[in-house]
């Protein structure tokens, strides 16, 4: 049945690393499109509008993404706190029992 509860702890790793970079571009979604330099105000302006406008939608995306890596982080260190205690009590175990012949 344990065989049913694994995790990938390097890969778990790696996606949220892989979360922070992409969280780390979005910049908390405070830049981009305010900057915009298109050649033609009138898109510029539009392009801002946007950006301006969907803020909202950024900030909650920059939350999932912060989330989420911290799951992530959360599920790696708890696997290898875990793994670490379930060795040291089956040595500590083996140990034990094989200086009582």
């Amino acid at each position: 049945m344990a065989e049913e509860f694994t995790a990938d702890r390097q890969e778990a790793a790696k996606v949220s690393r892989d979360l922070k970079a992409i969280r780390a571009a979005l910049d908390g979604g405070k830049t981009g499109a305010l900057d915009a330099k298109t050649g033609s105000e009138k898109v510029d302006d539009a392009v801002r509008r946007f950006f301006e406008e969907s803020s909202d939608n950024r900030e909650r995306m920059d939350q999932l993404l912060e989330r989420a890596a911290g799951l992530l982080d959360a599920l790696v260190d708890g696997t290898g706190t875990l793994d670490g205690s379930l060795a040291d009590s089956l040595s500590t175990s083996s140990s034990t029992g094989s200086g009582s012949s």
